[in-house]
């Protein structure tokens, strides 16, 4: 059987809804968010070897329903396919969107792949280099059937190192922000990476 490794997007949380957050971590599903992982459960018609998600609530709470459907399907916490978090998480504290707006904007004006903006915060090659070990690590694990429940911006950082090999840090920073940094990868979306 030949290895299909697909990556899903978390369905949609507070901050997807533009209600305040307080921790990225922490970050939940709405009620629709809820939902949406039950739809997405029930389109899947063969139990996968391996279901993972990233240390952060809404993508354990997106599989979850999936992990029901299949309780015969290995599940784990994969570390670094978290979200990229790159505004200092202290800042951000209890802020919605729209107020992280002009931080974020000034952050993206830089372009500068190898600012950190504070603790709790990593740089955009930091996020690069995660997304390259995610590659490597999928194509060394023995299971054929991979779902791993991850993070819009994260999966558009795997979708231009897929398309761009070769490009250095600074290239893919260009690239990224030009594709509007993840912002159309939509809740419950899939990309396949193998």
């Amino acid at each position: 059987m030949p290895k299909q490794v697909i990556l899903v997007r978390h369905a949609q949380s507070l901050g997807n809804a533009g209600l305040r957050t307080t921790n990225p971590t922490a970050n939940i599903l709405t009620e629709y968010g809820r939902q949406q992982a039950e739809e997405f459960a029930a389109t899947i018609k063969e139990a996968p070897d391996l279901i993972s998600w990233s240390s952060y609530t809404r993508t354990m709470e997106t599989a979850a329903p999936l992990a029901r459907r299949f309780p015969q399907a290995r599940t784990e916490e994969w570390q670094d396919i978290q979200e990229f978090t790159y505004l200092d998480p202290v800042r951000c504290f209890n802020t919605t969107p729209e107020e992280r707006k002009p931080w974020v904007d000034s952050y993206w004006n830089e372009l500068n792949p190898r600012y950190n903006d504070g603790n709790g915060a990593e740089s955009f090659a930091d996020m690069i280099d995660r997304a390259r070990k995610l590659l490597s690590h999928v194509r060394e694990r023995s299971e054929n059937s991979i779902f791993i429940f991850t993070h819009g911006q994260f999966m558009a950082a795997i979708k231009i190192l897929l398309e761009y090999p070769d490009a250095d840090y600074a290239q893919l920073m260009r690239i990224f922000n030009e594709h509007d940094r993840g912002k159309k990868v939509a809740n419950c979306e899939i990309l396949k990476i193998i």
